[in-house]
């Protein structure tokens, strides 16, 4: 434990944004997960906790968000891929990654690989949001749905309601409990849910972003993780989650029976422990 906090503290001292990062660096690259809408580093620690025992993994929360600090300037997923880049000199980080990016957190990665290859080594998409999704005009509605519910988010904070909202919808994840705490003051501040609102808002433009920047780069390792549901809609987003993987030079599909979206992240996070784990083991070694 000593090891852990004392890398987390590390992490922290050289960078202005909150960054939780666990385990020693080994010869398998680093490996950074990106939150999705509404999320923080507290959504990962699961995940942290058992990636820490194969290496080094730091969780952030972006500007703005969780217990980091606001930053000047739009929250669109730009923005966010190049926060993502200072983070990683700040961190020391100069060989090529793996990056973890749940639900939204996917297209901020995918921006991120699209615009700098050279910098990741392999990419794991969680019931990944990404720049495929342009095809499916039904996964664009229901991404339009979800900015909404984040314009009522943002009012209940300003309203005074978030507080009383925020442990049933962290209640949900299942995370621990210290974890959870976390998330709940995070869901609990207008100002947070503001930023998180805004970062939601710039989602769908965002697609059409990456979309031109030529999308998750075939010459890097991807894995898609996607819960397991029935029905047309989660049928759809299937269909497009699973085309990085496969257009990828080395892709795997996970699958996930009885998943939610938000379980890989707790009960089920060792499916994304495993698809991390595979793509450590061809990772491009540290110098």
């Amino acid at each position: 434990m000593a090891a852990l906090a004392a890398a987390s503290l590390a992490a922290a001292a050289t960078s202005p944004l909150h960054v939780d990062c666990r385990g020693a660096p080994t010869a398998s690259p680093t490996v950074i997960l990106v939150a999705g809408a509404f999320g923080t580093s507290a959504d990962w620690d699961l995940v942290l906790t058992d990636l820490a025992k194969g290496g080094r993994a730091c969780a952030w929360d972006r500007a703005g968000t969780g217990a980091s600090p606001p930053a000047a300037g739009p929250r669109d997923v730009t923005a966010i891929a190049t926060e993502l880049a200072g983070l990683l000199d700040s961190l020391g980080e100069t060989a090529p990654v793996i990056l973890v990016g749940h639900s939204n957190g996917a297209l901020y990665a995918e921006d991120f690989a699209a615009t700098w290859p050279e910098r990741v080594a392999g990419l794991v998409y969680v019931n990944g949001v990404t720049s495929n999704d342009l095809n499916y005009p039904v996964l664009v509605a229901d991404l339009t749905r979800e900015r909404r519910m984040a314009n009522t988010a943002a009012s209940a904070g300003t309203l005074g309601l978030a507080p009383l909202v925020a442990p049933s919808v962290v209640g949900a994840e299942d995370l621990p409990p210290a974890a959870a705490r976390r998330k709940i003051a995070a869901l609990s501040r207008p100002r947070r849910l503001k930023v998180a609102r805004d970062e939601d808002r710039a989602v769908v433009p965002g697609l059409a972003v990456v979309a031109a920047l030529g999308g998750s780069p075939a010459q890097i390792p991807t894995v898609a993780v996607i819960s397991d549901s029935s029905g047309d809609l989660a049928a759809r987003w299937r269909a497009a989650e699973i085309v990085p993987a496969q257009r990828s030079r080395a892709g795997w599909i996970l699958d996930i029976p009885g998943a939610t979206h938000t379980s890989p992240l707790s009960r089920d996070q060792a499916w994304v422990t495993a698809a991390v784990n595979w793509l450590r083991s061809a990772g491009t070694p540290r110098d």
